[in-house]
């Protein structure tokens, strides 16, 4: 009877210790032994593979009740490396993390404006973030770029053009990815980087993000997985045909028009006028308006068109909770999330939980960054010290 190859047990035996030093920080090899079942010399012999595939590295010690204090082994936060992108109309915001998901590195820069090479300016704004992590652009292992745009499932190309008006010569992302490394590189829409950061929030559970800002989207994350659609067109709302059920500054007839031209900084920007208040139309303006004491009316037109936004995820996917999240819903908070969940409960939809995104910072840029881990330990765990083959910057 077959026993099995050696190298494949070794291989998911190390698997299996990475990714508990990833979950639970640096642990005793005692303590590897009751998580994985191993025995003393089994993972004790593990702990040296991985110590000399320089995955893992000795992190103190732990004291005893009794005895001398047992050596800590913890994950080599140097064993791979990692840039975050998020690339909007006015600037771009790099940073580089180790594999632990320390944030080690980062540069942040404005639009270069005309008669700049885009492509040459965003490589060197990841070289800046790298450097600035104390390591170089070839140490990177896993490079994601979140864009305002639709990306392909499996993020290699754009399917529509985004609205990157203030880079100039950058029409096609293609150059900045064969310059980069076509296999290392990704691109990926914004809103599902949102709601990958937003995961982390919500491990174990499905939901629909339903994200305002300058502009409407929504992310779908089913069982713990983003979920892009066959196109990468998943969560793309701002085109679908919808009435327009506000009271007040109405833009539609009987035949609807996009949702994406009723909700945003200025469609906002213009309910509040039909409502007497005169909001300038940017992003900064509406959040603060929102903020303050609103006219009479004003929230619940606001709450009509976002309910009216996910009714469909919700009525499709069936998620069990929505989280209402990007800068201006998070401005309006639990008074927009209370009516939302109001005008949700008599809809005859299944039961859903509808929630304000606890999120702060560019979750943009944060979900660029996740997104890039769980790709690179996926590689490095996967390969275990089977793919050590080259020198590790050990910075």
């Amino acid at each position: 009877m077959s026993t099995g190859n050696p190298t494949v047990f070794r291989t998911l035996n190390e698997r299996a210790a990475l990714e508990l030093l990833l979950r639970h920080g640096p642990l005793t090899r005692a303590e590897l032994e009751v998580h994985t079942g191993l025995s003393k010399a089994s993972a004790a012999e593990v702990l040296r593979r991985l110590e000399n595939g320089r995955l893992v590295r000795k992190a103190g010690t732990k004291p005893g009740n009794a005895g001398p204090a047992a050596q800590l082994w913890g994950l080599n936060g140097s064993a791979a490396w990692v840039a975050g992108l998020d690339l909007t109309a006015r600037a771009v915001e790099v940073s580089v993390a180790d594999l632990t998901g320390e944030v080690r590195g980062g540069y942040q820069a404005e639009a270069p404006g005309e008669g700049t090479d885009a492509v040459t300016f965003l490589t060197e704004a990841v070289q800046a973030a790298a450097h600035d992590a104390g390591v170089t652009l070839d140490d990177l292992d896993q490079i994601v770029l979140g864009v305002p745009g639709v990306v392909d499932a499996g993020g290699h190309r754009l399917r529509q053009a985004v609205q990157l008006s203030g880079w100039s010569h950058l029409d096609d992302l293609g150059d900045l990815r064969e310059r980069l490394g076509t296999e290392r590189f990704r691109l990926e829409n914004d809103v599902n980087l949102v709601a990958i950061r937003e995961l982390e929030e919500h491990t174990g559970s499905s939901f629909v993000l339903f994200w305002v800002g300058n502009g409407v989207g929504a992310g779908a994350v089913l069982n713990d997985a983003l979920w892009r659609g066959v196109t990468g067109r998943g969560g793309e709302v701002g085109s679908v045909i919808v009435p327009d059920p506000v009271s007040r500054g109405r833009l539609y007839g009987p035949d609807g028009g996009p949702l994406g031209a009723l909700l945003g900084a200025a469609p906002l920007a213009e309910l509040a006028k039909a409502h007497g208040a005169d909001v300038e139309p940017t992003l900064r303006a509406v959040t603060r308006f929102l903020r303050a004491e609103l006219p009479v009316g004003f929230l619940d037109d606001v709450a009509k068109r976002v309910a009216l936004g996910v009714t469909a995820a919700v009525g499709v996917l069936d998620p069990g909770r929505v989280v209402l999240g990007g800068p201006l819903c998070t401005a309006a908070g639990e008074p927009l999330r209370i009516r939302v969940a109001e005008l949700l409960a008599p809809t005859g939809l299944a039961p859903v939980t509808v929630a304000v995104s606890r999120v702060s910072g560019n979750a943009v840029l944060e979900g660029a960054v996740r997104h890039a881990l769980d790709l690179a330990r996926e590689q490095v765990f996967h390969a275990g010290t089977a793919g050590r083959t080259g020198p590790v910057n050990e910075s």
